[in-house]
């Protein structure tokens, strides 16, 4: 009897010692996850969306939540084993065992994969002008599927490794409808595994009260971009490489400056119409991606359509160059100036460097519509 009373008594030990101590510590406390459709839920290493999950806790699953962090954001964070700290959504959080996970039918399933479908078709529309994207995967040795319809429901065409590309001629809210340049076949790709491409082309060029224009520089279908072209310059598409192009104004005038125009999209700035929409701060951080790597002198001018510009400005002893930058819709249009090699002098005349700035001040952009 002494025996079995020990031994109980070792079990009971063993088992409180397994305990997680912490959960009685001050400031803590147990929860457990509760959602509508009985799915787990994403834990986060920030408390915000985006590419930071470490984990996924199931309906039901217990978690210790550190309640030193206020989580009046909308998230609550939790211990998560060898990860460390984690974040999860504070409305999937409860504070008691919700039990078993509601379970969702086949049929009711495929009732709601059939509505998302019925409303990304209702959705759709022809672009204006037939755009190029890239495959983007959210790894990059993984692949996206291209399917025959704007749903991972529906069959899949092939499967699209990183860099691929597809000339887009449709879209729905989540989709893009492209054309594989490989295969001359249509079918649907998801947006978010995708980057836009420069290939652009530039239109005849047009004269208008005696004074040459660029023409209409039409980007990805999102906009045309029109200016005048110096006295004495062309200009030539001399480059498209990925996800930038490069354009030459040139002059068979050894004695005048080169001056090369590039556009490129920057995911990082997707939500910016124009560079007059950045704060003060973001300007400051653009401002030091130039200042980093040259001694440059920051101004600021607009185009004569409103548009903010940057202009940096570097000179020395073997060096002269002007730089003008703008955004518009999340691309970056970037203008610069250097002395021509085969010139006798290696400085920018001040009548050399208005002739810059004026070119890029005269830009307009013009929205494709929709």
């Amino acid at each position: 009897m002494l025996k079995k009373i020990v031994a109980v008594a070792l079990l009971l030990s063993l088992i409180l010692a397994a305990m997680p101590t912490i959960a009685s510590a001050a400031g803590t406390s147990i929860m457990y996850v509760k959602t509508e459709n009985g799915k787990p839920v994403k834990v986060r290493s920030e408390p915000r969306k985006g590419d930071n999950v470490i984990g996924s806790a199931p309906y039901g699953h217990s978690v210790l939540v550190d309640w030193s962090y206020a989580g009046n954001d909308g998230w609550f964070r939790v211990v998560w084993g060898s990860m460390g700290d984690g974040y999860i959504m504070a409305r999937y959080l409860v504070d008691y065992n919700p039990g078993k996970a509601p379970s969702t039918t086949k049929a009711e399933e495929e009732k709601a994969e059939k509505q998302k479908l019925d409303k990304e078709i209702k959705s759709e529309k022809d672009v204006a002008t037939p755009f190029y994207i890239a495959v983007r995967p959210s790894r990059s040795s993984g692949w996206v599927n291209f399917r025959t319809g704007p749903s991972s429901t529906t069959a899949r065409i092939r499967s699209l490794t990183d860099g691929m590309e597809l000339i887009v001629e449709g879209e729905t809210t989540n989709w893009y409808r492209a054309r594989d340049p490989e295969t001359g076949k249509v079918g649907y790709i998801f947006k978010k595994y995708t980057a836009k491409l420069a290939k652009q082309y530039v239109t005849e060029k047009e004269t208008t009260g005696g004074v040459q224009k660029l023409g209409s520089l039409n980007v990805n279908g999102e906009f045309d971009l029109t200016c005048k072209i110096p006295d004495g310059y062309s200009l030539q598409v001399v480059n498209v490489r990925g996800d930038k192009i490069i354009a030459s104004v040139t002059s068979e005038d050894m004695t005048k400056p080169q001056m090369y125009l590039s556009i490129a999209y920057d995911d990082l700035y997707g939500d910016v119409d124009r560079m007059n929409d950045m704060s003060a701060e973001d300007l400051a951080l653009l401002e030091a991606t130039f200042q980093e790597m040259n001694d440059v002198e920051i101004s600021y001018r607009e185009t004569g359509y409103g548009t903010k510009l940057l202009v940096a400005r570097e000179t020395g002893s073997d060096t002269d160059f002007v730089d003008i930058l703008a955004i518009y819709k999340g691309y970056f249009i970037e203008f610069n100036m250097t002395p021509n090699p085969k010139a006798a002098v290696q400085t920018l005349t001040e009548q050399q460097i208005r002739m810059c700035i004026d070119f890029l001040t005269d830009v307009d952009f013009n929205p494709v519509k929709k």
